[in-house]
């Protein structure tokens, strides 16, 4: 299992546009950028991640994980 796969799942919240109601979602949601009701005021929110710096943020930490694995192996 990635790192990464693991960072998706974390929670996070987030103010309504609308009514300013923390909303919780997962990452992988805006990964995916699928769409959420506010539970307050029932507003749709979209959530994007418009320059997809998501996906290369998450590509990065495996591979510095890769690396730090492949010292450790090394040390032994």
């Amino acid at each position: 299992m990635k790192l990464s796969d693991e960072i998706l799942k974390s929670l996070v919240s987030f103010p309504c546009p609308q009514c300013r109601y923390e909303v919780e979602i997962q990452l992988l949601d805006v990964r995916v950028q699928s769409y959420r009701y506010c539970p307050c005021c029932r507003s749709r929110i979209r959530l994007v991640d418009a320059d997809g710096s998501m996906f290369g943020e998450l590509e990065a930490i495996d591979l510095a994980m890769n690396e730090l694995t492949q010292a450790l192996k090394g040390m032994s």
